[in-house]
């Protein structure tokens, strides 16, 4: 399965690179025809180059004059191709080919002093044919610019709301601490978030919002309920058993990706190897993060009473220790939605 998505990944970057040439090439015959001049000197430069290359080859020393020369009609052809481009208001980048992802060029491997490494464009879509686009749809309206705080009361209730501020006050402040999330992801000293509150609140929906924002980046995300992440991890275990060297990208995701999002834990089954896994993917992240961006976002109905009830003090430690834990309150905004 694994192969198959790196040669539709390679399938995928051949046809951007075909459909950006293509464009490329659709444009400068359009100027071509209504500026023909144009034409008539990329075919000089063209026949001048081949003419300088092959002189240069054969040159023994006698010919620096006839070399001076065609440097000399290289020139003043580019110069002359130049001006008609600025008469036109046309610019020199017009001729070249426009990529969905300029830093790797469409290619998928951007080069650098350590190497040759994979693109975070090329990372997103593994991910993206893993998790069908992440569990994110990249025409949703969870983001920042849609995220309403008038929809959260703004009179105080802490007998009501369990907080002693107002919810919108609450939310104003907890949407601040979400945007420095996405501004100092690359930050290792910088925690985590743990959303409690009852449903309805707009836990999953901040946790979008962020989720958006980061992809925008070019950042690597994951979105998963908590149960749909521990079948991962089951469905890993038994294919890892059956066949030596198994290698599960799914699976290695959910340790390395810039952003996970575990939804909704404490609605999967609980058990004590569940606990263990959970506490080995807290651990790994949180390790892999003073290398690179590895941040977890955590969402639950759970409150603090709760979760140390039903999971061990090891992974409550950790969330407690390792998460800045954010809780949301209000009315449920779904029902306000409706």
């Amino acid at each position: 399965m694994n192969r198959d998505i790196h040669n539709i990944i390679a399938r995928e970057y051949e046809r951007r690179q075909k459909v950006s040439a293509d464009l490329a090439q659709q444009r400068k015959a359009e100027l071509y025809a209504k500026i023909p001049r144009l034409l008539e000197i990329d075919n000089q430069i063209s026949f001048m180059g081949l003419k300088y290359n092959r002189l240069i080859l054969t040159s023994n020393g006698s010919a620096s004059e006839l070399l001076s020369e065609l440097e000399q009609t290289l020139k003043a052809l580019s110069d002359e191709k130049n001006s008609i481009l600025a008469a036109n208001n046309i610019s020199p980048e017009f001729f070249k080919p426009r990529y969905e992802c300029e830093k790797c060029s469409d290619t998928g491997y951007i080069t650098g002093t350590s190497g040759s490494q994979r693109c975070s464009c090329y990372k997103q879509q593994i991910i993206n044919h893993l998790f069908a686009i992440s569990n994110i749809s990249l025409n949703g309206n969870e983001s920042f610019e849609n995220f309403d705080e008038e929809l959260y009361p703004e009179e105080t209730d802490q007998e009501r709301y369990g907080i002693a501020v107002s919810p919108r006050e609450n939310i104003i402040s907890i949407k601040r601490t979400c945007l420095e999330f996405t501004r100092n992801i690359d930050n290792p000293d910088y925690k985590n978030l743990f959303f409690s509150g009852r449903t309805g609140v707009g836990k999953t929906f901040l946790s979008l919002c962020i989720a958006r924002e980061l992809l925008n980046q070019g950042r690597t995300v994951l979105y998963v309920t908590a149960p749909v992440l521990f079948d991962i991890i089951t469905e890993h275990k038994m294919m890892a058993y059956r066949e030596d060297n198994y290698n599960d990208d799914k699976y290695q995701s959910i340790f390395n990706v810039e952003l996970l999002i575990i939804d909704d834990l404490g609605t999967e089954t609980l058990s004590d190897a569940r606990y263990a896994e959970l506490l080995n993917i807290l651990n790994t992240r949180q390790a892999n993060n003073g290398i690179t961006p590895c941040k977890t976002i955590i969402s639950t109905n759970l409150g603090p009473k709760k979760l140390f009830d039903l999971y061990t003090e090891r992974i409550t430690s950790r969330i407690m220790g390792h998460f800045d834990r954010l809780v949301l309150a209000g009315r449920d905004i779904r029902s306000l939605n409706a």
